[in-house]
């Protein structure tokens, strides 16, 4: 998918986005208002880790 030489920035860029979408998940507050971005929040942190560890 990504030559060698990019792989690196590619990891980078998740690493970023991952603690990113930590700061926003901890910014949001528990309402039940929040119930859906919260979940949509964790999914995404779910996927950028497993695509940090897949890579």
């Amino acid at each position: 998918m990504y030559e060698d030489n990019e792989m690196p920035v590619f990891k980078s860029y998740l690493r970023k986005l991952i603690r990113d979408l930590k700061d926003l998940d901890e910014a949001t507050p528990e309402t039940e208002e929040n119930k859906k971005a919260k979940e949509l929040l964790k999914k995404l942190i779910e996927d950028t880790q497993q695509d940090i560890e897949d890579n």
